[in-house]
């Protein structure tokens, strides 16, 4: 049993042999200069989330520009996206969508189950400066809220939802 264990000892690396292939390995791979750029991002951004802009960072096609982030901690991808079903969803292209322009395009895209006064409330929790009516940045404060936690497969799901 002891010279089993003998064995396997000799058989493992030693602390040296470990980290000087971690080494090799890091250095294969550019992982220094990577994290070290990726660290300088976020402390010169400062991102509000800063675990997912560094997601973003390493996995959205042109991460680097698609990473930052504004003051809602909305990714510019994910801004981009809600700015379409926003520009979709302003039918008179006023820049600003109301109720009316909002159940049409709820009851043009599968809303339906969603009863008049269920809308109402929806509407006035995106409508934060009481006009009646809903711009881009509250639009877009509202989702930064609601979908914050979710990874980019979902958020990607639930835009083509909206847009269905």
């Amino acid at each position: 049993s002891s010279s089993r264990a003998a064995a396997v000892r000799a058989t493992m690396p030693t602390d040296a042999e470990t980290t000087e292939a971690n080494e090799a390995y890091l250095l294969k791979h550019n992982i220094k200069e990577l994290m070290g750029s990726m660290i300088q991002a976020v402390v010169e951004q400062k991102p509000r989330d800063p675990v997912q802009f560094l997601v973003d960072r390493l996995t959205l096609e042109n991460g680097e520009a698609m990473s930052c982030q504004d003051e809602n901690g909305l990714s510019l991808w994910r801004r981009r996206k809600l700015l379409e079903v926003f520009h979709q969803m302003d039918a008179d292209k006023s820049g600003k969508v109301d109720f009316r322009e909002t159940v049409g395009f709820v009851s043009k895209h599968g809303g339906a189950v969603l009863g008049d006064e269920e809308l109402k409330s929806i509407f006035k929790d995106f409508d934060e400066s009481l006009d009646n009516e809903i711009d881009e940045g509250e639009f877009v404060k509202f989702f930064s809220r609601t979908a914050g936690p979710m990874s980019n497969a979902q958020f990607e799901e639930m835009v083509q939802e909206m847009m269905v």
